[in-house]
């Protein structure tokens, strides 16, 4: 996903752009070479005598001598906040691959508990079966556990379907693409650890409008030394009648009719909104710091009260399934009864893990809000264990 995602790759691209933006900028304008021949007449009847007069010139633009320092600052500051975009793009994908990820293994779980719930209801099929054949049960109960059964195979198409479209979306972020095989994701049981996060970074949003409020700062400094504009130096020689003479001089244009006063203001105008998209920018993530970290506790307490083991919330729902239809069989409980805790016990796994990968999904965002790279910092801060 680091090396093929298109995302990253325009994001690289541009950086390579301001490079390129740097390199134009350290570069000295190009010389005017100027060749100026006449041929004159002496004056005088009958000799048409006449000689040649050459001037050869070339002019040097100071403008880049005295732009150059603000357009290399403009240049550097760009290509560093170009650098802060891979990180931020970085950071999105990463995210976006997650909430892909996690929908894909919350598919996969809805499959497998709606797979092992119509097989737990063939085995109630078929016990009815027998007992109807027995006499000792009337068909009822049968048909209404076909039904059960037949109605939790529909669910089991759809949840197939959401999870076929779910791994269709997580092949953006594999190589291969649409051509690529059907994918399968390790289903994490166990929640993520936040104390695992390292030290709290500058975001990478933050470092980019920093870097364009410097850009914005030093294109500004350059307008304002750009009230004298085309100032040149010429030198060169003049050949006259035998003789050489070095010519040399300056053009300066007089300021009389444009000052540059509407760049002036327009390159003011875009550092003033510069400084505001840096403090919007702080101001975003650290309300998205706040909220990332909030979040991440509500949903870890609420993990964490689940339980594990024998006295776990799963575990409840799976022997709560398990009386139920040991009291069936027994003429202890009805059939209603029976459906009632095989639709609790799914529920329930549903419920678990929709609750468990909104965890960890909600680590991996209190990661990104404190800067850390979600890319390298995720593979080490799964807990590995599945289910």
């Amino acid at each position: 996903m680091r090396s093929n995602n298109p995302l990253l790759g325009a994001a690289n691209a541009r950086v390579r752009a301001a490079h390129g933006g740097l390199s134009s900028a350290k570069t000295w304008s190009n010389p005017v070479v100027s060749l100026e021949s006449q041929q004159m007449s002496e004056p005088g009847p009958g000799t048409g005598a006449s000689q040649r007069e050459t001037m050869t010139t070339a002019m040097v633009p100071l403008e880049p001598f005295y732009q150059r320092g603000p357009r290399i600052q403009r240049a550097q500051a760009l290509i560093r906040a170009s650098e802060a975009d891979v990180l931020t793009q970085r950071q999105q994908v990463a995210i976006d691959a997650a909430d892909t990820y996690y929908q894909v293994a919350l598919a996969q779980v809805s499959v497998s508990a709606t797979r092992s719930l119509a097989q737990w209801f063939d085995t109630v099929v078929t016990y009815n079966s027998v007992r109807v054949r027995e006499g000792v049960t009337a068909e009822a109960d049968l048909i209404r556990s076909e039904l059960e059964r037949d109605h939790v195979l529909n669910e089991l198409a759809m949840a197939e379907s959401e999870l076929a479209r779910a791994e269709a979306n997580l092949q953006n972020f594999i190589r291969g693409g649409r051509d690529a095989a059907g994918v399968q994701v390790d289903v994490d049981s166990v929640p993520l650890v936040a104390s695992r996060i390292i030290t709290t970074t500058v975001r990478p949003e933050v470092e980019a409008a920093r870097q364009r409020l410097v850009a914005s700062e030093a294109a500004a400094a350059g307008e304002k030394r750009m009230f004298l504009r085309e100032l040149g130096a010429m030198v060169g020689t003049k050949t006259m009648g035998g003789s050489s003479s070095l010519v040399t001089g300056f053009t300066v244009p007089f300021p009389l009719l444009d000052q540059n006063r509407g760049s002036i203001n327009t390159a003011g105008a875009e550092r003033d909104a510069a400084k505001f998209d840096l403090e919007f920018e702080r101001r975003r993530t650290d309300a998205d710091r706040f909220g990332a970290e909030k979040a991440e506790r509500i949903l870890s307490l609420r993990v964490a009260a689940f339980g594990s083991g024998p006295a776990g919330y799963l575990a409840r729902a799976e022997e709560a399934r398990r009386i139920a239809l040991g009291a069936y069989r027994e003429g202890g409980a009805t059939l209603l009864q029976v459906i009632d805790a095989a639709r609790a016990w799914r529920e329930a796994r549903d419920s678990y893990f929709e609750t468990l990968f909104a965890q960890h999904r909600a680590v991996i965002r209190l990661m990104a809000a404190h800067g850390v790279d979600v890319l390298d910092a995720w593979p080490g801060n799964r807990p590995g264990a599945s289910q």
